[in-house]
């Protein structure tokens, strides 16, 4: 039996929205102007938003509850569905954005209040991620999935991102991270050298740079092995002390809800160095696949 929710008052109403997912909110908002009307007085709270933009359709998520997804026909109707969504939510959080590469020559909305970016794609020139970033000033942490072309500045806005991760780095990937003045940054597919890597060290020790670093990771290249002597060579070490920090540590990867299990900072494999400026402890695993700097907080 159909219920006649525009018949009952707005206590009533706002309560059965409520009782809703978000889907069915949103369907609701679009049988009549007046139905909006009253979904958007209740504006229920939603968690985390995702707008999805990719070459074929135009999608509005949350990531566990829900996905509202739309043939892509414009710019009008992507920013048509946006400025909908937005008025029928509150956010209980920013938003964030996974967007293909080859939109970026289209007109899309800008979207607001997002803090996490996850870009999708091939091949992505440095001028073009440089005119998208602009912008998302308050951006915190952004995912590129694909290769990266040109030749970085001081100028370029990925340097002033404290959260990155690139899975296809490559040079690119080790000119960012020898100018990385963030928090966190994880890389795949790394091209970079042991003597890269010591003087990374080095720097930190010496205070000459990366001053809010809290982690570095990465793996190399399939075709390379990191050789551990040539990266600790004439570094200051010490072996793990139980007394001094922890042994183990969890990862927390700041663009998705990713599981993973603790690292363990013991053993062969594992050094600790001293910045000496104020005695602050940071460690490092080396294999010959993989790599680790951990600031201890």
């Amino acid at each position: 039996m159909p219920i006649p929710i525009l018949h009952f008052p707005y206590v009533v109403q706002k309560t059965i929205f409520e009782s809703m997912n978000y889907c069915e909110v949103f369907v609701l908002s679009l049988c009549s102007k007046r139905m909006k009307s009253c979904v958007v007085q209740a504006k229920p709270r939603v968690p985390k938003i995702w707008h999805c933009v990719f070459e074929k359709v135009l999608n509005t998520s949350n990531q566990v509850c829900f996905l509202i997804q739309v043939w892509k026909l414009g710019g009008t109707l992507a920013k048509s569905l946006y400025e909908h969504v937005k008025s029928l939510y509150r956010y209980t959080e920013p938003c964030g954005l996974e967007v293909h590469i080859n939109t970026f020559t289209e007109e899309v909305p800008i979207y607001e209040n997002v803090d996490k970016i996850l870009l999708k794609g091939k091949l992505l020139q440095l001028n073009d991620l440089d005119t998208f970033l602009s912008h998302y000033p308050n951006l915190s942490t952004l995912m590129i999935q694909p290769t990266v072309f040109g030749k970085l500045s001081d100028s370029s806005k990925i340097l002033e991102i404290s959260n990155i991760q690139l899975s296809n780095a490559g040079h690119f990937g080790a000119r960012l991270l020898s100018r990385f003045t963030g928090r966190n940054i994880a890389c795949r597919s790394l091209d970079i050298t042991e003597a890269e890597i010591n003087l990374l060290i080095r720097k930190w020790m010496k205070s000459e740079a990366y001053h809010d670093l809290e982690t570095i990771q990465f793996s190399v290249t399939p075709d390379y092995e990191l050789d551990t002597d040539l990266i600790i060579d004439q570094l200051e070490t010490e072996e793990f002390d139980p007394t001094k920090r922890a042994q183990w540590y969890q990862i927390d990867y700041k663009l998705y809800n990713i599981p993973t299990s603790p690292f363990d900072f013991s053993g062969d494999n594992c050094f600790d160095v001293i910045r000496e400026n104020d005695g602050k402890r940071a460690s490092f695993l080396s294999f010959t696949n993989f790599f680790m700097f951990l600031v201890w907080n």
